[in-house]
């Protein structure tokens, strides 16, 4: 059997790319070790623009705000006047990806693809393909294959507690170096029950998740661990190209990586099968905006709980800013306002964090 191209997973990257291209007419399969969507730890929080397009009804609440929680027990409330986010039940919107992909004409096949030799899969030498698509995630085998980089891996961890939190609006983010250092924690209610979870740059993931647990009082059931990627690798080489997580198209700032995914989707199929387009036309239209929160975070390693609490100060003057020009998908827009505002201070001490 011939292919166009053969796509590597079949989670949302996956699935979203081979919906597209089959529906311009491309022949698609799929290889899902799994042999099912789904599964992914994810907090499932998006933006307007990928319920858009990708027609979901995977939607669970809508999110109206956020409660930003600091070191030194400041609290930021921003949003409240309308709805900023939508949380996604993640398996059903990663299944409702896959059935649109068949419904266009792809295929999927339960293969776990450890091997690639001579243009072909290990123990599929019988599917022969034009251009193979890494769709794999942040481990992927394709681009550690092809030796398309490396990124760095963020530890998370959620779960859920089923205590309350159904009726609230708001998502809430904890920064504290102290239970998850590098990162932040967070608590997200999806109108059943109230996902809690954290990422970290190193440590024992239970430990700090149960030291979340203490801080807020709670008990976390059923949590699973996942990693995010921070850093893109190249996206392509000669007939090989990555998307999703295996690209590390993930802000750097968050870990979303659902909006991302369908930019690269879009640029993909109507650029394929020249890859060089397809990087130039996702640069263009969110690489540069991933590139500003690799940046971002940069500065942000560096800092100290005493220096989150001092942004905290700062940023309780400009609610009204961060309400204005607040974006779940493009944060460099608030970052660049709040610059304006703050350049000395921010300079003093982004300038001095970056370099010693």
């Amino acid at each position: 059997m011939r292919f166009d191209a053969a796509i590597v997973g079949g989670g949302a990257a996956g699935s979203m790319l081979a919906w597209k291209l089959a529906e311009k007419g491309w022949k698609v399969i799929i290889f899902e070790r799994r042999g099912e969507a789904g599964g992914k730890v994810c907090g499932g929080l998006v933006s307007h623009r990928v319920i858009k397009f990708s027609g979901t009804e995977a939607v669970m609440k809508e999110i109206k705000g956020a409660r930003v929680v600091f070191p030194g027990g400041k609290e930021l409330i921003i949003g409240g006047d309308k709805t900023h986010a939508y949380v996604l039940e993640r398996d059903e919107f990663d299944r409702e990806m896959m059935e649109k992909a068949m419904a266009a004409g792809a295929e999927y096949m339960k293969f776990d693809v450890k091997r690639i030799k001579n243009g072909r899969i290990e123990g599929m030498e019988n599917i022969k393909f034009d251009y193979i698509v890494g769709a794999d995630g942040a481990k992927s085998t394709i681009a550690k294959h092809y030796n398309m980089g490396e990124v760095e891996l963020i530890k998370a961890i959620q779960g859920y507690w089923d205590g309350g939190g159904r009726d609230d609006d708001y998502v809430t983010i904890y920064f504290d170096n102290r239970i998850s250092p590098g990162f932040f924690s967070w608590t997200i209610p999806d109108g059943e029950k109230l996902r809690v979870g954290l990422g970290s740059m190193k440590g024992k993931m239970k430990e700090r998740l149960h030291m979340l647990e203490k801080r807020m009082g709670l008990e976390i059931k059923k949590a699973r661990g996942g990693v995010i990627p921070v850093g893109m690798r190249k996206f392509y080489r000669e007939n090989v190209a990555l998307i999703g997580d295996a690209a590390g198209q993930v802000k750097a700032t968050s870990g979303g990586g659902l909006y991302a995914i369908t930019v690269a989707a879009s640029s993909l199929s109507e650029t394929f099968p020249d890859f060089g387009k397809y990087r130039r036309k996702f640069m263009e239209k969110f690489g540069r905006e991933i590139k500003k929160t690799l940046m971002a975070r940069k500065i942000f390693l560096k800092m100290k709980n005493e220096d989150i609490d001092q942004i905290a100060e700062m940023l309780q003057k400009d609610v009204d800013m961060i309400n204005k020009h607040g974006d779940l998908d493009y944060q460099s827009r608030v970052g660049k306002e709040f610059l304006k505002r703050h350049f000395f201070t921010i300079t003093k001490l982004g300038i001095k964090k970056l370099f010693i």
